[in-house]
């Protein structure tokens, strides 16, 4: 990924409860997860579900929460269900996940090489863990969100190829509109706050300037500043399928 993966703390306690969830302004829940791989083997870690009924196989994923990025909430739930440490290659997209009724959730999941699998974690009394290949984690993986988060991984054969079709996946949504909390959103830049040096403070205190200091600033225009790019930490349907398209 172009920006620099948050830093989180491993610790010995999940975090619980969904009070502070990210919602969005149509009150759907925001996950986020990640989907893990194992590069050398080409299997993906998956878990069990926290849900009374153990058999049910799904990724490490969970709220994100209102002090926290989309990133970082995937990166701490992956550690706090699972005991993994890795890095997070790319996006794999914001998916679904819905029944007859109403829309439950939206699924921001990130693909992530791991680099390491740990034997204690927060959660290791509560879930299981097993190794899948490609075609054994789409058939155990029973939403219709993760057998699409799958498709889109590198861990689908299709995907290596030099030219191929868009996956047929179903749930891949754009994103949601979600207010993000100002210290999520804009974090504040500690030069910002920073006390006016004495330079700067006797420029501010100086008179206007004389009629040969204003032509000779006239004379020169200033070099327009380009404004930075804008960093996504996902994709939506348009994009996604444009990159296929381009490959």
């Amino acid at each position: 990924m172009e920006n620099q993966q948050p830093t989180i703390e491993y610790t010995n306690k999940a975090r619980h409860g969904h009070g502070n969830d990210m919602v969005d302004d149509n009150n759907v829940r925001q996950v986020a997860g990640c989907l893990p791989i194992d590069p050398v083997k080409q299997k993906v870690l998956l878990i069990t579900s926290s849900n009374k009924n153990n058999d049910n196989w799904v990724l490490p994923k969970g709220g994100w929460e209102d002090n926290e990025s989309q990133v970082h909430a995937a990166l701490r739930e992956t550690w706090e269900e699972a005991g993994i440490k890795g890095k997070i290659t790319k996006t794999l997209g914001i998916f679904e996940e819905a029944n007859k009724r109403k829309v439950k959730a939206h699924h921001w999941i990130f693909e992530m090489e791991i680099q390491e699998v740990c034997k204690k974690f927060p959660e290791k009394k509560k879930r299981e863990r097993r190794w899948y290949t490609y075609d054994e984690a789409l058939i155990v993986v029973k939403g219709q969100y993760l057998k699409d988060a799958l498709m889109l991984s590198s861990l689908n054969p299709a995907n290596r190829l030099p030219s191929h079709p868009f996956p047929p996946v179903t749930t891949l949504v754009d994103p949601p509109s979600v207010t993000l909390p100002p210290a999520v959103a804009s974090p504040p830049s500690p030069k910002d706050s920073s006390p006016p040096s004495p330079k700067q403070a006797s420029q501010k205190q100086a008179g206007p300037p004389s009629p040969k200091q204003a032509s000779q600033k006239q004379a020169i225009p200033p070099s327009p500043t380009p404004s930075p790019p804008k960093q996504s930490h996902h994709f939506g349907v348009h994009a996604l399928k444009s990159i296929f398209k381009k490959s």
